[in-house]
């Protein structure tokens, strides 16, 4: 499992509607080490978890379609946890309406769902449970499902007779740029969906619109990458107005994602 090739793949399917019928995407994170196949999970769904932005006279207000903090406790819950036994590894879906994260395997049989959601921790993999925490991905044990929680009420969680399903809503209400600025809107479109940008111009976006005072050598560092391919990557998302500058160096990047 750990290994650079193994025969586990792990995949994230991004479906057009709200149920399994018009596939749009289906990217392959397998038959590698899980702890790098978690983390390009991770980063995939970060990149879908589009911010929106709310900007008044006084204030400038976001959101996200999911909590951040629950699903990257769901992912790796998921990977840590699931029934690897019968070669099924766990999935995770974005429909048009909500994020769902399958694993499989149900809860030990001497585990009421009460003990789990009290985050009574029984590992299914111990070593991989070990391995996760010393590489810092697991912090705590038993604290994923009171942190998933803390954003989710339990009905987010599914469980069936071999699987275990967590089902996040997208976020409710709609945020608005202020109508006397309208350069720079990216409407209706997850970044991830945007025609006009490269992989890598999405990738430095999606930290910029998560981090509004991240540093050209931060985003270098966060994508391995020199400064001077960041400062080309930037001065394009400038010039098509996804980005804004403000304050210089000791400023802060303006973007500015909303609904149709």
């Amino acid at each position: 499992m750990m290994s650079d090739r193994n025969s586990t793949s792990i995949k994230v399917a991004k479906w057009k509607g709200e149920d399994r019928i018009e596939l749009m995407e289906n990217e392959e994170y397998g038959y590698e080490c899980l702890i790098k196949a978690t983390k390009s999970v991770l980063d995939k769904l970060e990149l879908e978890n589009t911010t929106y932005t709310q900007k008044t006279t006084q204030d400038r207000n976001t959101r996200r379609l999911w909590d951040a903090n629950a699903v990257r406790e769901a992912v790796i819950n998921a990977i840590v946890h699931n029934d690897y036994a019968e070669e099924v590894p766990p999935k995770f879906e974005i429909f048009s309406d909500r994020l769902e994260i399958t694993s499989a395997g149900r809860l030990p049989d001497d585990m009421s769902k009460e003990d789990f959601f009290n985050g009574i921790s029984k590992p299914r993999n111990k070593e991989i449970m070990r391995i996760f925490r010393d590489v810092e991905l697991v912090e705590h044990l038993g604290s994923g499902v009171p942190r998933i929680l803390k954003a989710y009420n339990r009905d987010c969680f599914i469980f069936m007779d071999n699987f275990i399903r967590m089902s996040f809503p997208k976020s409710e209400g709609s945020f608005y740029k202020d109508e006397g600025d309208v350069k720079g809107d990216v409407k209706g479109a997850a970044i991830s969906d945007l025609k006009d940008l490269t992989p890598r111009q999405k990738e430095v976006l999606s930290l910029i619109v998560n981090d509004e005072r991240i540093s050209y050598q931060k985003l270098g560092e966060e994508l391995g990458v020199k400064e001077g391919a960041i400062k080309k990557h930037i001065k394009h998302l400038k010039s098509k107005g996804y980005v804004k500058r403000v304050g210089g160096t000791r400023g802060y990047w303006e973007t500015t994602i909303i609904e149709e």
